[in-house]
């Protein structure tokens, strides 16, 4: 058997050897090689092997062979192939041929030196431009001149320029270099976008950020840059308090988040955090533009763009102080050409916009005498005892009128503003210098003003080999700012139109004294506000310095070091002459408040940016350290024996120190960011930070804050792009992440102590109390971010369009939580666990109907939709915030609870009401029969803007549009009294069957408040105050270059500008943004301006 098994196995080895061994016959024409080893292997048993790739760039086959053995058949059928093979037992590997030494020489590319120019459209050279071989490692930037120089470039090379705001092109190296031209982009995609401690484009930004740029800035007169935003930005809600100069703007992004705490953006100036205010901390509260805001100290001329962050993907990078946004602004920068200088001069003027029709000297004074009738009393007249609230009818002229919102509010603010500046320098060094000069009165009768000067300075420079860099970026401004000690808007309404002159005839200010009695006097003069003045100077420095270098290719370290202080010194001072004559109490007095916050900041930081086969990666690495000090001192002086005096604080017989606030607060941070990119269609982007604040208690002083955002360049899918060639552009993006909000005083979670006068002190000292409980738990709130995004390009990007969806969720609320009173304290500052959410949809659409050599039109809307609402709040039904809130309505504003009004009583005359049981009243109850709702949240806002330019001719105007409701102010005041009124109230009632929804007039106040002040808090007080605003138009003309070289002058422009220049709106009012009737609405501004280039 074993014998057997033995001549088997050496029976089939022969047979084996033998079918391997055999020859190949094979004849054929122009076949492919494919079908020829099909053959072999048919005719052999072998296996073939060989890259599919290198089978399918095989030339065909032509063959006669005949009984073969099979390596020189196989040697013949690949002799015209760049293949070799290898028989290896029962297969047959193939694979492309090796290169020779005399190959790999024959086929070594060309290397030559490259030299070029870059052009725009009209000739003028491009410093600045990347310059990079396709696909290769050698890339340069073009000088001053425009020029480049690249050496030992291949000869079959493409180079790749780009530059920002331009049109990428692609040239081959062997073509004519002397003058590449590119073309300006319309793409949103190549615009160069800001984002937290660098730039990227809006192509390969995942985050939600708009955007606007110095040109948009320059064309509105406007002394702060927030105002500059309106309309401008999906997203971001700015609307102005007061026309008075100075004012400080409300700014959110995207709603509130906060129920009690700060709802400001976090601000970023050239790297440096800068706070949005500059308080005094309620100290000195007199001024009539409030806190005038910080951002108010900055020129809107240094400025070269503003930033605004809104999702998770922009902003976690800041974690604790980025809950609500982020507004980055950077300021101008030096670029490489020639010394340029500029100079900008503007002047205009100012009014009110819009005027209250209110009742004249005989409307009015035949209000006052029905009011009397009315109420039973015997009208006054010239033979009556004169008493304060009947001077109008016993003493004052009865035929005299004076348009008081003419005389106090009517006048004309005067604009002046100036802006020059120098810069230039090579390729390595560039720097810019300005200097800015502001000056804005106001519309009241009177010279005072707020007056501005502003330094700016920049300088960047970067080695030969651009390794090392270096970066000074300062910005200086003092203001000066004089102001009223009252807002004169609420006299111009409520003054009575007879009332008498403001000035005697000796020029003195007039108080009108009794025909009886010259030491008695009938007229509280407004103008004494206007000599109870507010002064406040100010100056303001932000700088910063970056330095860094790269030790490797794409390795870099730097480090920035930024500071910021903030100084003011105020008065308010009361001088005797604005007393009445008569007055039993006259006391000159003088408030002085000094306050100062300085802060630096430094931030270490280490970016690494490889390119690779598997895509671009872009990391950073970095630290923050930051310190801010704050320093308050508010003091009071009397005793002044002139009036010259009390500007003088050392001048003061008596100085009371009235409180002394001082602050420290620190915070520091480790935050990192990945950005991969793949192809440049795929890009992931992830970021992290890891906060510690001063601010919070010892158990939670350290805080991580994430996010991840992606972004899909559908439109550059071949697929895509075939199918829809119309496409230009497409793009998905989407990103969630949190942020954290650390808006809150300063010590808040300590045990602090004030002091408390005694009225015997013990020993000369005061006493102490303690003013808030110690809570070692106290920390940020937290806001969950959610925003999904398409941007989409038409026509080669002609229409742009962008639409974002965004859900906020803000939780761990800082609140005040209740205390009993037995612990001597009202509450204890601690999270609740409320949530409140933000959703809301964003469009932005960008068109260019007509691109030409000659003219160009652009235009653009953005449209925002937005709902705020309490999510949840677990306990509220049971806490004191339950008369303030409610699940699922917003939390702008304390809720607005209102009766339900049911016009006049047409038997009494007086305001009637719908209680909560459904029946009529006059005197509803202030607990129960509040049953309606009223939400002032805008509804949706957005704006509209269009550019046209013609040759040297362009023309410029933005609409801001804003659905929403407000207090109107349909009720007046109430009438009756010696206050005049707006003339709605003569549909009043007068008899008894008389249907109005204006109750009667009534010198008796005990008879109509009460009806009168339900009024004013039911749901007819509250109407449409919708608005569309022609908010700005810009009107100017170039002087064609040909005429301005003999001059030697680079550039002249001529423009006019207005601003608030039309509003339509069906608000009962004044003002629609405003709003308040006592308050001075936006000033409608016209100025004309010269631009000189040299």
């Amino acid at each position: 058997m074993r014998l057997t098994t033995i001549i088997l196995l050496i029976t089939l080895l022969q047979v084996s050897a033998a079918t391997k061994a055999q020859n190949l016959t094979l004849k054929t024409t122009d076949a492919s090689l494919k079908s020829i080893f099909t053959e072999v292997k048919k005719q052999t048993g072998y296996m073939i092997v060989a890259p599919s790739a290198l089978i399918k760039k095989a030339k065909p086959v032509t063959v006669d062979i005949n009984n073969l053995p099979l390596k020189d058949a196989l040697n013949r059928i690949l002799e015209k192939q760049n293949m070799e093979f290898e028989i290896e037992d029962n297969s047959i590997v193939v694979r492309a041929k090796a290169p020779s030494f005399s190959d790999k020489v024959a086929a070594a590319p060309a290397l030559i030196d490259v030299h070029g120019k870059v052009v725009d459209e009209k000739g003028h050279p491009l410093p600045g431009v990347t310059v990079r071989v396709k696909d290769g490692s050698l890339a340069t930037v073009t000088d001053t001149k425009g020029e480049f120089y690249l050496m030992k470039v291949d000869e079959k090379a493409v180079l790749q320029l780009s530059f920002i705001g331009f049109l990428t092109r692609e040239v081959n190296v062997n073509t004519d270099l002397s003058e590449i031209k590119l073309e300006v982009s319309n793409s949103k995609l190549d615009e160069v976008q800001v984002i937290a401690y660098g730039t990227t484009s809006q192509r390969y930004s995942t985050s939600n950020i708009g955007t606007v740029r110095a040109a948009e800035i320059a064309k509105q007169p406007v002394s702060n840059p927030l105002l500059a935003l309106q309309g401008r930005v999906p997203g971001l809600f700015i609307e102005q308090t007061s026309g008075v100069t100075a004012g400080s703007p409300s700014v959110t992004i995207q709603g509130r988040n906060s129920i009690a705490k700060g709802n400001t953006p976090f601000y970023v100036i050239d790297g440096v955090p800068y706070s949005p205010t500059f308080t005094g901390y309620g100290l000195l509260s007199n001024s009539i533009s409030g806190d005038p805001g910080s951002l108010n100290f900055l020129n809107p001329g240094d400025i070269e763009s503003i930033s605004i962050l809104k999702d998770a993907d922009a902003t976690a990078i800041y974690g604790s102080r980025a809950a609500n946004g982020a507004i980055l602004i950077t300021t101008k920068k030096g670029k490489a050409g020639k010394t340029k200088v500029d100079v900008n001069l503007q002047n205009g003027w100012g009014k009110i916009t819009h005027k209250v029709d209110f009742l004249n000297t005989q409307q009015y004074l035949e209000m006052r005498k029905e009011a009397y009738k009315n109420a039973g009393v015997a009208v006054p007249t010239s033979a009556s005892t004169p008493i304060s609230s009947n001077y109008d009818l016993t003493l004052w002229d009865p035929i005299r009128y004076t348009d008081w919102q003419k005389v106090l509010v009517g006048g004309t603010a005067k604009f002046t503003d100036v802006q020059a500046s120098v810069s230039g320098g090579s390729t390595n060094t560039q720097f810019v210098a300005g200097y800015g000069y502001n000056r804005q009165t106001t519309v009241y009768p009177t010279s005072l003003a707020d007056e501005k000067g502003s330094l700016h300075l920049n300088l960047n420079h970067n080695s030969a080999d651009n390794k090392f860099r270096y970066s000074l970026t300062a910005s200086y401004l003092e203001d000066k700012n004089q102001l009223n000690g009252s807002d004169l808007m609420n006299s111009a309404v409520t003054l009575a139109p007879n009332a008498p002159e403001l000035y005697a005839t000796d020029g003195s200010l007039n108080w009108e004294p009794f025909p009886t009695n010259p030491n008695r006097y009938s007229f509280n003069n407004p103008l004494i506000f206007t000599k109870q003045r507010y002064t406040g100077n100010t100056t303001n420095l932000v700088a910063n310095n970056t330095i860094g270098y790269e030790f490797l290719p794409g390795l870099q370290l730097k480090a920035s070091l930024g500071y910021n202080k903030i100084q003011g010194n105020e008065t308010f001072i009361t001088p005797i002459t604005v007393f009445r004559p008569d007055a039993a109490i006259k006391s000159r007095q003088a408030s002085y408040l000094t306050k100062a916050t300085s802060s630096w900041i430094a931030e270490p930081q280490l970016t690494y940016v490889k390119n690779t086969k598997f895509g671009v990666f872009d990391l950073l690495l970095g630290g923050t350290f930051q310190q801010s000090k704050t320093d308050v001192l508010s003091q009071t002086g009397t005793g002044y024996s002139n009036d010259a005096q009390l500007e003088n604080i050392l001048a003061a017989p008596n100085l009371q120190i009235d409180n002394v606030y001082k602050s420290l607060y620190r915070y520091d941070a480790i935050f990192g960011r990945i950005n991969y990119r793949l192809q440049d269609k795929y890009i992931v982007n992830l970021t992290a930070r890891r906060d510690g604040s001063s601010r919070f208690g010892d158990e939670n002083k350290f805080h991580t804050f994430y996010a991840v955002g992606g972004a899909w360049l559908f439109g550059d899918e071949q697929l895509i792009s075939k199918a829809l060639p119309w496409l230009s552009t497409g793009k998905l993006r989407a990103s969630y992440g949190t942020t954290g909000n650390d808006q809150i005083d300063d010590y808040s979670y300590l045990s602090l102590l004030d002091s408390y006068p005694l009225q015997v002190p013990y020993q000369g000292g005061v006493g102490l109390y303690a003013t808030n409980i110690y809570n070692p738990y106290l920390q940020w709130e937290e806001t969950r971010k959610l925003n999904i995004g398409i941007q989409l390009g038409f026509l080669k990007d002609r229409i742009d369009l962008d639409i974002n969806y965004f859900r906020n969720r803000s939780s761990n609320q800082l609140l005040g939580f209740p205390l009993p009173a037995t612990t001597g304290f009202g509450n204890l500052s601690a999270n609740l666990p409320a949530t409140v959410q933000n959703i809301g949809i964003e469009v932005m659409l960008n068109v260019y109907p007509i691109k030409s050599k000659n003219f160009n039109w652009h235009a653009s809307v953005n449209f925002t939709r937005a709902r705020n609402k309490l999510l949840s709040f677990p306990g509220l039904e049971t806490s004191t915030y339950a008369s303030d809130y409610l699940i699922g309505l917003p939390i702008n504003a304390p809720i607005t609870k209102v009766y339900k009004f049911a016009g006049v009583n047409p038997t009494t005359g007086l305001y009637q009401f719908v209680n909560s049981k459904g029946e009529l009243t006059s005197d509803p109850d202030e607990t129960t029969d509040r049953t309606e709702l009223v939400d002032i949240n805008p509804k949706w806002y957005g704006g509209i803007s269009n550019s046209f330019e013609y040759k040297g001719l362009q023309l410029d105007f933005l609409v801001q549009v804003v659905k929403q409701m407000a207090q109107n102010y349909r009720f007046g005041n109430l009438a009756g009294l010696n206050i005049n009124q707006p003339v709605s109230v003569l549909d009043r009632w007068q008899k008894p069957g008389d249907v109005t929804d204006i109750q009667k007039f009534s010198s008796s106040t005990s008879l109509t408040r009460a009806p009168y002040n339900a009024a004013r808090n039911s749901d007819a007080s509250y109407s449409g105050a919708s608005y569309l605003r022609l908010k700005n138009v810009s009107l100017s003309f170039a002087l064609p270059q040909d005429l301005l070289k003999t001059a030697h002058i680079s550039n002249l422009r001529v423009y006019a500008q207005g601003q608030n220049l039309l509003t339509v709106t069906q608000f009962i009012g004044s003002d629609p943004e405003t709003k308040g009737l006592g308050a001075l609405p936006p000033l409608k501004v016209f100025t004309l301006g010269i631009q000189i280039g040299l």
